[in-house]
């Protein structure tokens, strides 16, 4: 077993979308030392082999006990302006900065020297749920700053649930697969362990090989681009109504890959393969439903 599968390894937010990837991705790989938080469990657990607490991140007595024993930690617990049920701004302050502060405080204590962070594409000061990414990106550098440890902050696109053909479409965009999020987070934890990285950030998106006159014009060049992909591909753009967007949001990847060796494996051109098979089989796809991934 590899040092870094002996990792004692806290994941805050363990029931949440992100979290329930991340903890399957780590068995996958035969991280055994797992310890998930979150103020409840997942419905329908299949992880129950991993240690559950419960912790609200704004106690700190919460958060010193899930951190006690731990050598590194996944912070992805927060809650975002798009949850279903809405939260109150005073909330998602309070989760997001407090939260923050009070894990990494027991990380101090601690004496954690690998920490990923979940940040967010949305980071700006356009809104209460963007400055607690300024605010906890900054925990971050404090963190790392003061005692040296690995910190990764990893700006997420968005992974929330949703209709099947808007995940689709919104992979052109601003959209991930949450498949991607999990590599992306367990890469740059396992990085931070190995000291490869002090502080990094690195934007967690899709990547989908596009020539840059696709990426520039795609509402006039993307249905023909994905027919040479996916084979009748732009059949299924027009059958479904699926509205192009007219450009593709695409950014540069190469640091993350070079420096924790992560690439993205989720893009437009999976979604259309996906599409075609469901197809194919006579699904309903304009009334499904995705849990933030093409698998279900």
């Amino acid at each position: 077993m590899t040092a870094e599968k002996d990792l004692r390894i806290l994941v805050t937010g363990a029931s949440g979308v992100a979290g329930q990837a991340v903890c399957r991705l780590l068995k996958a790989q035969g991280h055994v030392n797992v310890r998930r938080a979150d103020v409840g469990p997942p419905v329908g657990d299949d992880l129950a082999g991993y240690e559950f607490v419960r912790c609200d991140t704004r106690t700190p007595d919460d958060a010193r006990r899930a951190v006690a024993g731990c050598s590194a930690v996944i912070h992805l617990a927060a809650w975002h302006c798009a949850h279903q049920p809405p939260v109150s701004d005073a909330t998602i302050f309070a989760v997001n900065v407090d939260g923050t502060f009070n894990v990494f405080e027991a990380c101090r204590a601690e004496g954690v020297n690998a920490i990923a962070y979940a940040s967010s594409m949305a980071f700006g000061w356009g809104g209460v749920y963007g400055v607690t990414k300024v605010i906890g990106e900054d925990l971050c550098r404090m963190y790392h700053e003061s005692t040296g440890a690995g910190v990764a902050m990893l700006r997420y696109h968005d992974f929330v649930p949703k209709p099947y053909l808007a995940f689709g479409v919104k992979l052109l965009r601003n959209g991930v697969d949450v498949r991607d999020v999990a590599t992306a987070t367990v890469a740059s934890l396992e990085a931070a362990s190995e000291r490869r990285i002090g502080l990094f950030r690195t934007i967690v998106h899709t990547n989908h090989g596009m020539p840059e006159e696709v990426i520039r014009d795609f509402r006039t060049h993307g249905s023909a681009w994905s027919d040479a992909q996916v084979p009748g591909a732009g059949a299924l753009i027009e059958k479904y109504g699926l509205h192009l967007p007219e450009s593709v949001e695409q950014h540069d990847l190469g640091e993350a890959e070079r420096l924790i060796g992560w690439r993205p494996a989720v893009g437009f051109q999976e979604f259309l393969q996906d599409l075609k098979a469901r197809d194919a089989r006579g699904e309903d796809v304009a009334n499904l439903w995705l849990p933030g991934s093409l698998l279900t």
